[in-house]
């Protein structure tokens, strides 16, 4: 029986990284206004590939090893917020073309891999809590620069505790 995988494409930070920006959001989310995610889970999603069969993990891994490119600096310097999801998120307000080019690389990489893909435009966003009842009152903005130079193929585990992301593999630029 093959064991089906949920599996997204990500920017995965340092654990220096993810539990400082997770202090971070613990210090401007209000207490008791959503539920933070937990510091070994930030990461910022490049491509959501879904539930896959051990095959087409294999092609996403072939096709991912085959992606060309540069390293990047990714400025997080906007918060938002989605009323709908009731997602607090960290996000740039610009997007590095060599960003844009990466996902549309692993884009173009999944569907030829027989994986039907997001088209919507590409918003490159950290999430840092959830059930987030209304928009946090006016946080102050925070810049960080986030030198980026790889990116990963992640599995998302569920667990009665709830769900944990696991990189699997990582490509270098």
């Amino acid at each position: 029986m093959n064991k089906v995988e949920r599996l997204f494409f990500a920017l995965w930070p340092e654990p220096e990284q993810q539990k400082a920006w997770a202090t971070l959001a613990a210090e401007l989310l209000p207490v008791g206004a959503g539920r933070l995610v937990p510091a070994s889970n930030l990461h910022l999603t490049l491509l959501y590939v879904g539930g896959v069969a051990p095959e087409q993990r294999k092609a996403l891994e072939l096709m991912a090893a085959e992606i060309s490119f540069s390293p990047f600096v990714l400025q997080l310097n906007r918060f938002g917020y989605w009323r709908k999801p009731k997602v607090w998120w960290w996000g740039a307000t610009q997007t590095p073309e060599s960003l844009c080019r990466l996902v549309q690389l692993l884009r173009i990489g999944a569907e030829r891999c027989g994986i039907e893909v997001d088209q919507r435009s590409y918003k490159a966003h950290m999430t840092l809590a959830r059930k987030v009842a209304h928009a946090p009152d006016q946080v102050a903005i925070q810049s960080c620069d986030w030198a980026v130079d790889r990116f990963a193929l992640v599995s998302s585990v569920s667990s009665p505790a709830g769900v944990h992301y696991e990189p699997l593999r990582h490509w270098s630029a």
